[in-house]
C-alpha cells in the first residue's frame, strides 16, 4: 500500500447554506450594477507588479469595470493609489500599463497633480472665485498596500487590511515562494464573451478537469478522492494537485511525456519506473533530487519551501477574482476582470512568473511555442481565440461563451453541484453577503 502523500494541512469543513445560483447573477444588469456597488467597490484587487515601478514618478494604471486606478510610487519609496480622474473636470489622466511622469498631467486643460495627488500647477490659478486650487484640492486617493511583489487597492476607504483580508494560511503559504523577486515573463490579456463569473467557477472546480484537460493526467492528478480542497475565510479557497507522478485516471504501467522528461533533469532514468508501485515512488524520488541538487543548480528558493511544495501545483482561489496557482518554479495569476458595462463580457489576464535561475536566460512558456526569456514582458492584449493563452487555458475559454449563451435559455434553473465543486457554493454565498450590503 503506497505512503500516504505529502500535504498541506487539512483545514475544518465550513458548513454552507446552499443557496440557489441562478443566472441572473452572469445576464442581468441590475445585478451587475448591485455587484459592482456592493463587492468590486469593497474588495482587495492586484493594481500591478510592484518591480515596474522602481523610483519615484514611476506609475501603474489597473483598469477594472468602469473604474481606472493610478498608483504612484512615492519619494520614500511607498505606493499611493487614486482615481485616475482630474478633479477639474473629470478627465482620465494617464494610460497604462505603466510609465513615469514627474508630475501628473491631465491632457485636457493641463492641471497638474504631484506624486501624493495634490494639485500644484493649474493655468490661470488666480480665475477661479472659488480661490487658486492649488495646494487644496487633490485627487481621491484610495487604499494600497503591497505583498506577494504586487501592488493591491481597495477602493472602501474602511477596509480591513490586505493581510487580514486574505488571513495567515493565504499570506504565509503564498509568501513561502518568495514571489517579490520572480519575474513576470508572461503578460497577456484576452477580450472574452462571458461573464467574469464564469471564469471564476471553473477556476473553483476540478469537476471539469477529466473532460477538458485529459493532457495533465500523465504527471498531475485531478481525481478529487486524491485531491485537497479547503475552503478559507472570507471566500478564498485552496486546491492541492499531487503532481509529478501519473494521475489516478492514467491507465499506463509506465511513465509518459512530459513525465519522462521532468524525471530526466533530476536525474532520474523513467524506464527504470515500471508498474504501478515503481510510479508511486517518483514524486517522492523527485523531491529527494530536488533537496540534494536543487542549491548547487540554483534554485535557492527551493529552501523556503515545504516537500510537497517541490512537486504539487495549488490553486489559491483569492475573492472575488484572483487565481494565484503556484508550482515548484513558477506561479501563475489568472484572473478575470468585469467589463465597463456589459455583464456578458470581461477581460482575462494570464500572468506567469519564474524565479530567475543563475545561466538560465529562458523558461518554458504556458502558452505553448518558444521558451520565454527571463525578463519583463510587455503586455500584449488579444481577443479569445485569435492567439492561444497556454493549452490549459484555452480548453478552459473554450465553453466560455457557449455557457454564457446557454445561461439566458428558459430551460436552465439554477446549478446542481457536486460536493467536490463546494469551492463554486462558497464563493457565490461569498459573493451574496457583499451584494447584500454583509
Amino acid at each position: 500500500m503506497p505512503a500516504p502523500l505529502l500535504r498541506p494541512d487539512k483545514l475544518p469543513e465550513p458548513s454552507l447554506r446552499g443557496s440557489p445560483i441562478t443566472a441572473e447573477r452572469y445576464i442581468s444588469r441590475e445585478y451587475f450594477q448591485r455587484e459592482w456597488r456592493g463587492m468590486w467597490r469593497r474588495t482587495w484587487q492586484i493594481g500591478g507588479v510592484a518591480y515596474q515601478a522602481p523610483e519615484p514618478g514611476d506609475y501603474l494604471v489597473a483598469d477594472l469595470g468602469p473604474e481606472s486606478i493610478l498608483i504612484v510610487r512615492q519619494n520614500d519609496a511607498s505606493f499611493r493609489a487614486f482615481y485616475n480622474v482630474c478633479v477639474h473636470r473629470g478627465m482620465r489622466l494617464l494610460h497604462g500599463p505603466d510609465g513615469h511622469s514627474e508630475r501628473i498631467t491631465c491632457p485636457y486643460h493641463g492641471w497638474q497633480y504631484g506624486r501624493t495627488g495634490k494639485v500644484e500647477d493649474v493655468p490661470d490659478r488666480n480665475d477661479y472665485p472659488q480661490g487658486d486650487p492649488c495646494g487644496r484640492l487633490q485627487l481621491a486617493e484610495v487604499r494600497c498596500e503591497q505583498l506577494f511583489g504586487f501592488v493591491w487597492f481597495n477602493m472602501d476607504r474602511g477596509a480591513r487590511p490586505l493581510q487580514d483580508s486574505l488571513g495567515d494560511t493565504v499570506v504565509r503559504e503564498i509568501g513561502s515562494y518568495r514571489m517579490e523577486r520572480m519575474v513576470r515573463v508572461l503578460n497577456m490579456t484576452a477580450e472574452v464573451e462571458c461573464n467574469w463569473k464564469i471564469i471564476t467557477d471553473n477556476f473553483n472546480e476540478a469537476y471539469h478537469v477529466h473532460v477538458l484537460h485529459k493532457e495533465l493526467a500523465p504527471y498531475i492528478e485531478s481525481d478529487a478522492r486524491f485531491c485537497q480542497f479547503d475552503l478559507l475565510p472570507g471566500g478564498h479557497n485552496r486546491g492541492w494537485f499531487p503532481s509529478y507522478r501519473p494521475g489516478r485516471s492514467f491507465k499506463g504501467d509506465r511513465p509518459v511525456e512530459p513525465l519522462i522528461s521532468l524525471m530526466a533533469e533530476w536525474g532520474l532514468d523513467a524506464s527504470r519506473y515500471q508498474g504501478g508501485d515503481a510510479m508511486e515512488r517518483i514524486r517522492g524520488d523527485i523531491i529527494a533530487q530536488k533537496r540534494k541538487l536543487g542549491a548547487t543548480r540554483g534554485y535557492a528558493h527551493y529552501e523556503h519551501l515545504a516537500d510537497h511544495q517541490l512537486t504539487d501545483y495549488i490553486i489559491y482561489n483569492l475573492f472575488p477574482n484572483s487565481v494565484i496557482t503556484v508550482g515548484p518554479d513558477g506561479v501563475q495569476l489568472l484572473r478575470p476582470r468585469p467589463h465597463a458595462s456589459d455583464p456578458a463580457k470581461c477581460s482575462f489576464d494570464h500572468w506567469w512568473m519564474v524565479p530567475p535561475i543563475a545561466g538560465r536566460d529562458y523558461t518554458p512558456s504556458p502558452a505553448g511555442g518558444p521558451d520565454l526569456p527571463v525578463e519583463d514582458a510587455a503586455l500584449e492584449i488579444v481577443k479569445c481565440g485569435e492567439k492561444s493563452l497556454g493549452i490549459t487555458a484555452d480548453q478552459d475559454l473554450s465553453v466560455a461563451a457557449a455557457q454564457q449563451r446557454a445561461l439566458s435559455s428558459a430551460g436552465f434553473q439554477s446549478f446542481y453541484l457536486s460536493h467536490q465543486e463546494r469551492r463554486v457554493q462558497s464563493f457565490h454565498e461569498a459573493l451574496d453577503s457583499y451584494v447584500a450590503g454583509g
